[in-house]
């Protein structure tokens, strides 16, 4: 398999899948457990942890087939690779930290005042990461989008599609009427950077090794 092909199956499948697991995103309260004593939060969180590495190799041979020799492609993929960073940060915070704070104030004798202060620290850490990882998300977007190589009806729609989501992100977030604890402002992001991605694939699949 060539790294252009493989690199546009990693978009397609990290894009749908991360798309899908937001749309099932849990409250940090975690969840039913699914499977043994594995909660719907716990699942969700490792699968998105797991697909992020998976975006950031097909953006890797997204921005090679860019030309690696061209900086405003690597430039994107510089945000690209701290955005992936940062989402990996807030999918610990909820799926790692907040289902030990809970189990921690089930214990007999815990201090559940303190238990509830470290719980609030870390929702707004996890709301700080995940706003974050959405802007340099965006803005890497915007970046390869603008400075994107091609000619044809794909390559349009892949720049005028980045540069709305780029933008529209950005605006949003500027407007400060964003919110990401809603779920649906985060799940609205994650949509137009999935159509995005997929896009980008479809042009990778169409050039050749």
């Amino acid at each position: 398999m060539s790294m252009e092909r493989a690199g546009a199956c990693a978009l397609i499948l990290g894009a749908i899948a991360y798309g899908a697991l937001m749309a099932v995103h849990p409250s940090h309260g975690g969840g039913p457990n699914i499977i043994g004593t594995f909660s719907l939060s716990a699942l969700v969180h490792a699968t998105a942890l797991i697909s992020k590495p998976v975006l950031v190799f097909g953006f890797v041979a997204l921005t090679r087939s860019q030309g690696f020799e061209r900086p405003l492609p690597v430039l994107a993929l510089c945000f690209y690779a701290l955005a992936a960073l940062f989402t990996m940060f807030a999918g610990t915070m909820s799926g790692v930290m907040f289902p030990k704070l809970a189990e921690a104030a089930h214990t007999p004798g815990a201090d559940i005042a303190v238990i509830q202060d470290f719980a609030r620290y870390t929702t707004w850490l996890n709301r700080s990461y995940a706003q974050v990882h959405f802007d340099l998300s965006s803005i890497a977007i915007l970046i390869w989008s603008l400075s994107w190589r091609g000619a044809g009806m794909l390559a349009w729609g892949i720049r005028i599609v980045g540069a709305a989501v780029g933008l529209g992100v950005l605006g949003w977030q500027l407007s400060d009427t964003i919110n990401l604890e809603a779920r649906q402002g985060a799940l609205l992001i994650t949509l137009g950077h999935s159509l995005w991605a997929i896009l980008a694939a479809f042009a990778l699949l169409g050039r050749k090794a």
